[in-house]
């Protein structure tokens, strides 16, 4: 059965996913800065299911801030459609790289994140490390769809593509990237994209809880 592009994007940010205004279901290059101080020594961090059998020190970092979604939440969310199983089990794929880039924020960043639930970083500032963890999510995710998006999704095939349509320049001058809790515990990856008149298109997935 055909998902309409809306009603599945509704969907989804329900479930992992906020999607753009467009949809009617969203809200509407490199300077210097301290790299992320190692992980701290301390007792064992307890790792999700899905987590990499040589966790990076980024990954580790996230683990310390970050609470895993539990599976039972992604099956209640596919509702037994089998396209939205596949495309939440796909999303799982992307989970790692999103620790990555959580953890690729310094301690100042991440200091900010725990007392505002919410952080942002202009793509055009962040640090090489930053932008290399940016790119590699970018680079998982394509590579996790690769298999194919539910009908009426297809959209988000391609993330970089899809932060274009939502009027990111090539780039990504105009685009911020971060992570917030806009209410609840669910913890978004969050795009910010400026638009021409200054509005903010502002895409994100959920991929983790705080608090």
């Amino acid at each position: 059965m055909r998902i309409a592009a809306k009603g599945f994007a509704c969907i989804i940010m329900t479930a992992v996913v906020t999607l753009s205004p467009a949809l009617g279901c969203g809200r509407r290059a490199s300077h210097t800065r301290a790299p992320a101080s190692p992980v701290e020594e301390g007792p064992s961090i307890p790792l999700p299911e899905w987590a990499p059998e040589n966790p990076s020190p980024e990954f580790l970092r996230a683990a310390r801030v970050l609470r895993p979604m539990p599976r039972e939440m992604l099956e209640q969310a596919a509702e037994g459609q089998q396209a939205m199983d596949v495309f939440l089990r796909q999303l799982t794929q992307t989970w790692t790289a999103t620790y990555g880039l959580f953890g690729s924020m310094d301690d100042e960043q991440i200091e900010r994140f725990r007392e505002a639930k919410r952080v942002y970083m202009p793509v055009a500032s962040m640090t090489r490390e930053q932008r290399a963890a940016l790119d590699r999510w970018f680079e998982v995710w394509q590579t996790a769809m690769g298999g194919g998006t539910p009908p009426g999704a297809e959209f988000l095939g391609d993330y970089l593509v899809f932060l274009y349509k939502q009027g990111a320049m090539e780039d990504l001058s105009n685009v911020e990237v971060g992570f917030d809790v806009p209410k609840g515990m669910a913890v978004h990856l969050r795009f910010r994209v400026r638009q021409r008149d200054g509005s903010l298109n502002t895409p994100g997935i959920t991929f983790a809880f705080y608090g």
